[in-house]
Formats: structure tokens, C-alpha cells, sequence
């Protein structure tokens, strides 16, 4: 820009720059004015009103992401430690699978007819009501493509499973308040209602416990991602068990249901009072690592035909654990903090229990479940 060279005409320019400049500020002042005196509503439209006092509680919305990652709490070292990536289900070789969870019958009527349970990573017995108990079978490293007697979601799973980030449960059916805390969790619903092509009626057992699905079909067409460990930690040894004393043989018993470990040949046999475990698609139904993880349970407001209350065990909070693995016990205490977290398994002096490689079985046990060994 070229000045004016005479004193006047120098004072006018600069008079009317003075005011271009002014009107900008007061432009940008109001600008800021009306930003910031924007109202935010106390909360947002549409919040539901409370529940009254004569409807169930409905479970709030679980998410895997409410656990915090060590990238969010803590910054990392300039030479990190170096660790052999293994898989958080298994601590074998890791696995891009999703996790589907299923739930097995693990009644008289549905023990012989079994499919399945010797290809699941994990396996979880839970109570359901009248003194009855059920499998949760968590499928990973292996997709099998018969799985079944498939029977219905309880309360249960749905404080359970988002410790896996994102998994996807197969089911047939529930009452309406577990599917009400299932739809407010992160776990994908793969029920018979929404994956129908995935099941069938097999010619094993009766109406009630013939229902069966095909894990690999529902892992292909469900896209669920890779997922979070519940919280093991894995070693092919550990120093303790040298001093730990020796198990042969587990027994829990709860009420009506009882499931039995034999130690043999490295692993453990697993039968229960109707008999060994077998798998109807083929193959020994063995756990290396036997957890009998004790839990609160307390009555989640469904009662089944005979007016006998259905149970909810907690596995968020705290209580005492045995790891019982290569014929040791190993005893300590279980902490989770939320149902987004894992859990963590530590011995007497906050140490990590470890978890052998393999096939996992957990025995939700309450206080009124019975506990020998041999």
C-alpha cells in the first residue's frame, strides 16, 4: 500500500483506518457475546422418568470401554518390556476370532445330547433356579459348527461377558428383565429371534433341549471385533506350585448341580453327577486350569413356572478364588472393579495367580456351594 505523502491527507487516512480497525473489534466482540451466552439444558430431552418402586430394576448401560487403558492412565517407558503376545483366552498362539459365547443346558435332559463343549476355551457353570445350573460355553480359538442344547440368557451373563470387550451370545429366549440388562450391555444378542438361519432343530433330544447353532456362521456374519481378556495371566510353570499342596480331584456342589474335576495325565477330567462330560461332535471334555471363584448371588426379580426365583451371581466385586492346575491348589482372592473390566486373580501377597495354557473351567460358586477335594 502507498501512503500519502502531505500531513493532512496523512491524518485522514489514518482517522479512517482507526475506524475500520474499531468496527472489526466490535464485531468480533459481539461474536463471542452470543457464544457464549448459549443455555445448556440441565438434561438432555427425552431422560426417561424413574422406574416405580413396583417394576424391576433395569441394569444400567455396560460398556467395555468404561476400563481404562494404560494409554490413558499412564505414560509409557522410553524401552518398554518386551513380552511373547499370546492370546488372552488361552495364552496359546493369539487368535483374530471374535468371542461367541453359548449357552448349553446342563440339566438330565440335556447332559447326554451335548454338543460342543470340548471345542470352548472357557467354560463358566452357573446356578439359574430351583438349585439348577448351566454352562456357558465361550468359544474363540475354535468355531464349532454344532453347538447345542441352546437354552435361554440369564441375568448373570449380562454382568459377565463385557469383560470380552464385545462378544456375541448365543441363546433361545429369556424373561423379559435379563433381555432388558442384555440390550442395555455391549454384548451382541445372537439369539434364535435375530440369527435364525444359524439354528436348527436337531434329532438329539426332545423340543426343549434339541435347539442347536453353527458358532462358525454366527462369528462370519456378525462382524464382532477381537476381543479383551477376562483377566488371565499365563505361565507353563509357576514357582509356587512346588510348595502348593497336591489335589487329585475337585467336587463342587451346587444344591442340585455337581461338577467333578479328575487330575490325570496333566489335565482334568470333567464329569458331573450324571456322568463324564462327553462331547457329542467327539473329543474328552478336559479343563487345565479349574477355578472355583466365589460369588454373591441374590434373587434378580424372575421367578420360572414353579415360582422358584431365578439367581444373579455377581462378578463384579470381590471375593476368595482357588486356581487348581497340574494337581496343585493355589488359593488367593478375585477383585473386578466393573463389568467392563476383567478381573484380576492374585494370590495372598497381591501377586497374579498364573493360569497354565489350555482349556479353562470356572465355577461361579456361592456360599451355599459345597467344595471337597481328594
Amino acid at each position: 500500500m502507498r501512503l500519502p505523502r502531505s500531513g493532512v491527507p496523512l491524518l485522514m487516512f489514518a482517522a479512517a483506518l482507526l475506524v475500520v480497525l474499531s468496527g472489526c473489534a466490535s464485531s468480533g466482540a459481539a461474536s463471542v457475546t452470543v457464544t457464549s451466552s448459549m443455555a445448556v439444558p440441565a438434561s438432555p430431552p427425552g431422560t426417561p422418568d424413574p422406574p416405580s418402586a413396583s417394576e424391576p430394576p433395569v441394569a444400567p448401560k455396560i460398556t467395555a470401554t468404561t476400563r481404562p487403558t494404560a494409554a490413558s492412565t499412564s505414560r509409557k517407558p522410553a524401552n518398554p518390556p518386551t513380552t511373547a503376545k499370546v492370546d488372552p483366552l488361552t495364552g496359546g498362539k493369539p487368535s483374530a476370532n471374535p468371542v461367541i459365547a453359548a449357552k448349553i443346558d446342563n440339566t438330565a435332559a440335556g447332559f447326554g445330547v451335548q454338543f460342543g463343549t470340548a471345542a470352548a476355551d472357557i467354560v463358566y457353570v452357573e446356578q439359574v433356579e430351583g438349585g439348577l445350573t448351566r454352562l456357558i460355553a465361550v468359544y474363540h480359538s475354535a468355531l464349532p459348527a454344532e453347538v447345542g442344547p441352546i437354552r435361554s440368557v440369564r441375568s448373570t451373563d449380562t454382568e459377565l461377558l463385557p469383560s470380552y470387550g464385545k462378544p456375541g451370545l448365543a441363546f433361545s429366549g429369556g424373561a423379559g428383565g435379563p433381555l432388558e440388562m442384555l440390550a442395555a450391555t455391549d454384548i451382541a444378542n445372537l439369539s434364535a429371534d435375530t440369527s435364525g438361519s444359524a439354528y436348527w432343530r436337531s434329532s438329539s433330544g426332545d423340543g426343549t433341549h434339541n435347539l442347536h447353532v453353527d458358532v462358525q456362521k454366527l462369528a462370519a456374519e456378525s462382524g464382532l471385533p477381537a476381543p479383551t481378556g477376562p483377566g488371565f495371566q499365563f505361565s507353563a510353570d509357576d514357582a509356587r506350585l512346588r510348595s502348593a499342596p497336591a489335589v487329585g480331584s475337585v467336587q463342587v456342589t451346587m444344591v442340585l448341580g455337581r461338577t467333578s474335576f479328575a487330575f490325570a495325565d496333566g489335565r482334568y477330567r470333567v464329569s458331573s453327577k450324571y456322568g463324564d462330560y462327553v462331547d457329542r461332535s467327539g473329543g474328552a471334555v478336559v479343563a487345565d486350569n479349574v477355578v472355583v471363584q466365589r460369588v454373591t448371588d441374590e434373587p434378580d426379580g424372575t421367578v420360572d413356572t414353579n415360582g422358584q426365583p431365578s439367581l444373579l451371581s455377581h462378578t463384579v466385586g470381590t471375593g476368595e478364588v482357588t486356581l487348581y492346575r497340574d494337581g496343585k491348589a493355589l488359593k488367593g482372592s478375585w477383585k473386578r472393579d466393573n463389568a467392563g473390566a476383567p478381573t484380576a486373580f492374585v494370590d495372598a501377597s497381591g501377586k497374579p495367580l498364573l493360569f497354565k495354557p489350555g482349556k479353562t473351567w470356572v465355577l461361579l460358586a456361592p456360599a451355599n456351594a459345597e467344595i471337597s477335594t481328594g
